[in-house]
């Protein structure tokens, strides 16, 4: 009977095969650590300011001198002196309190860079397990249709069905079947991306169904770490402009020991000596206008960036928020049009329905889980947005 194998084909679902690894999310973020050459290679700004603060907190060196002369017919003079300029100027722990800001800064900027990672991971993850799922559907969707057109073609060899029946099924199976090698494109691209971030991902591993998060309640602008390392760079640039306004320098103090040796007689005596570089022309006039406009520039980036940080929150919560009610609203239409293969497949063997309204209802049934899967990636899209703009994990796993 027609009906009997038509209700066969309804119960095919997705279904991954079974053995195989699945990797959820959570699992495939958990590879990602603070070892990783993909994290490791965000920390060349921190290791710029942990050096500068270094410098900045290291003393200048004294210098020391030796010298000998002497002149015909006079003593011979020996100069022993050793020279530093002491840190009094007031521009050492205002260098030291600058440097410590561009470290605070550097650390939130890290956080940030670490996000933006993460966002990417967690991309090429969302789209390994939609390309999978829109393969695995479509591929089910060939499968059934092929059985169709197989059993009409039988039914009309026999004479009991028509054959512009079995030629308009393998017009729907062709139409499917390009529909597959497109996904099965898709997904190798995905797979050879996702196994680039994993590699020690088994050879079967399949991505499990990536669920959508619960929208968080409420997200605090001031936490955004953007927001943190823009405020420690106002404040360094504060500091610098201090700092260069101190073009008074502490003086360089020598001391030493003078030798004179004349026809055997020796005699000796301690040398003290001062240095000071007279500011009369040169008072870091350029240094002075450069970190009073590195000064304004940061503060415009600051304000700026408050005013901003709190509305790309707000609009990517509601963003994320929407896309999960209309991905929840596509998932229960999904499984009305399974309902609906079953019910046509049913009707269609009883003869109560024609071949057109059974093909219709087949490509009704698989827009509704395609379109269900594309909304699932939208809403997953903005969860990342959202992640992004609040700077911190708001799922588990990962760095």
């Amino acid at each position: 009977m027609r009906l009997s194998f038509l209700l066969g084909l309804s119960a095919l679902f997705l279904a991954p095969p079974a053995g195989a690894q699945s990797v959820t999310e959570e699992e495939f973020l958990s590879g990602l650590t603070a070892e990783s050459p993909a994290v490791r290679a965000l920390t060349d700004g921190l290791a710029r300011a942990e050096a500068a603060r270094k410098r900045a907190g290291t003393l200048a060196n004294p210098r020391a001198d030796f010298w000998r002369e002497q002149p015909d017919a006079n003593p011979r003079v020996t100069n022993w002196a050793l020279s530093w300029t002491p840190p009094l100027d007031g521009r050492y722990g205002l260098g030291k309190k600058g440097a410590d800001a561009g470290l605070a800064a550097a650390r939130e900027q890290l956080a940030v860079d670490k996000a933006a990672l993460r966002r990417e991971v967690r991309a090429a993850f969302a789209a390994w397990n939609l390309a999978f799922e829109r393969r695995e559907v479509l591929r089910g969707q060939l499968e059934r249709v092929q059985d169709l057109a197989e059993k009409e073609r039988q039914r009309a060899r026999v004479g009991e069905g028509s054959g512009l029946s079995a030629r308009r099924f393998g017009l729907a199976e062709a139409e499917v079947r390009a529909a597959v090698a497109t996904a099965e494109a898709a997904y190798a691209t995905a797979d050879a991306l996702a196994r680039a971030w994993r590699p020690d991902l088994q050879p079967g591993a399949q991505p499990a169904t990536a669920k959508l998060p619960d929208p968080p309640e409420s997200a605090d602008p001031a936490a955004s770490p953007r927001l943190r390392a823009l405020t420690f760079e106002a404040e360094q640039t504060v500091l610098e402009r201090k700092r260069v306004g101190r073009f008074l320098a502490f003086p360089t103090l020598q001391f030493g020991w003078q030798q004179l040796s004349d026809r055997g007689v020796v005699r000796s005596g301690p040398i003290f000596a001062a240095g000071w570089s007279i500011p009369l022309f040169d008072r870091d006039q350029g240094a002075r206008l450069e970190a009073e406009r590195r000064q304004d520039a940061a503060q415009a980036r600051l304000d700026l960036a408050r005013a901003r940080v709190g509305a790309e929150m707000r609009g990517a919560a509601a963003a994320y928020r929407t896309l999960v009610a209309a991905s929840r609203d596509a998932g229960r239409a999904a499984e009305e049009g399974d309902r609906v293969i079953v019910a046509a497949t049913a009707a269609f063997g009883a003869g109560e329905a024609s071949l057109t309204d059974l093909l219709d209802s087949l490509r009704a049934a698989l827009g509704a889980r395609l379109s269900e899967i594309d909304l699932r990636e939208r809403a997953l899209a903005a969860h990342r947005e959202l992640e992004s703009a609040v700077g911190q994990a708001l799922v588990g796993g990962g760095f």
